[in-house]
């Protein structure tokens, strides 16, 4: 199906895929929806949807992901998992006495992310956990 044709059955209350009439209640059935769908049925004229390349994401690996941490100012392991080493790591840090904070920048990790696995290790509780909330 057409771009435009998809939009002018919208601004018509009706779904595209199904045929079945759009519920009253729904937000195209607004004056200001609707003009805007017939405005892109125009831009949009002749156009395929099918046809349209989507950007596809690219899935970093973790080296690229610390780079871009980095980057953008984070800790270079956030986001990234945690690995049994390195869940074996903090459990031996933890217990010579490091804080959370101090973890941290050992981890290359955020407070917070220190806190919930340290709750998960049941090295702190949850109370202690929430303070890195």
């Amino acid at each position: 199906m057409m771009a435009d044709e998809i939009f002018r059955l919208l601004a018509k209350g009706i779904h595209p895929e199904t045929g079945a009439t759009l519920s009253p209640a729904s937000v195209v059935h607004t004056p200001d929806a609707i003009r805007l769908l017939f405005a892109l049925a125009e831009e949009f004229r002749n156009v395929n949807f099918s046809t349209i390349k989507r950007k596809q994401k690219v899935k970093l690996t973790a080296e690229e992901r610390r780079e871009k941490n980095r980057a953008e100012g984070r800790p270079a392991n956030a986001y990234l998992a945690w690995s049994e080493e390195q869940k074996q790591e903090l459990i031996v840090l933890f217990r010579q006495g490091y804080s959370v904070n101090e973890l941290a920048i050992l981890c290359e990790r955020s407070p917070r992310s220190i806190a919930m696995q340290a709750e998960k290790l049941a090295l702190i509780t949850v109370e202690q956990a929430a303070a890195f909330n």
